[in-house]
């Protein structure tokens, strides 16, 4: 059963534009001086991959915490996406990702920190592709 299905459109690649197609959301995007662009404040995708998994993440452990009537006071999810290299000059993505939900100990936010692993739509995408590290703050 569809839920919702959302579009964005790339032009150009990395030194390229982003957006949606109502224009509510349009972003620039830049080479990293990383990978020899000049230094700037536009996007690129590993931003927007982390942003994505960091939004989704929070939202799964939200809904889950209200299924599973926890009281908690905020949620806070950070996640920095490491595009890496390997010899065959092909890529991959390292996710670290630290969770801080004011209100609830240490051991409850594992709790749901690994039912949001299997549960979210982005963790599920990437399980087995992306090797992801979690902090608990």
């Amino acid at each position: 059963m569809k839920i919702l299905a959302r579009k964005a459109k790339t032009y150009g690649g990395r030194d390229g534009k982003i957006k949606t197609p109502n224009d509510t959301l349009v972003l620039d995007m830049a080479k990293p001086e990383e990978m020899g662009g000049s230094k700037n404040t536009k996007t690129n995708p590993e931003e927007l991959f982390a942003m994505g998994y960091s939004a989704c993440f929070a939202s799964s452990l939200e809904f889950l915490l209200m299924q599973g009537e926890v009281d908690y006071k905020n949620i806070q999810v950070d996640a920095e996406a490491t595009l890496m290299a390997e010899k065959e000059k092909s890529f991959y993505f390292v996710l670290d990702v630290s969770v801080d939900i004011d209100g609830i100990d240490k051991e409850t936010c594992q709790k749901y920190v690994d039912k949001a692993s299997n549960f979210c739509p982005y963790s599920k995408a990437i399980k087995g592709n992306v090797e992801v590290n979690f902090t608990i703050v």
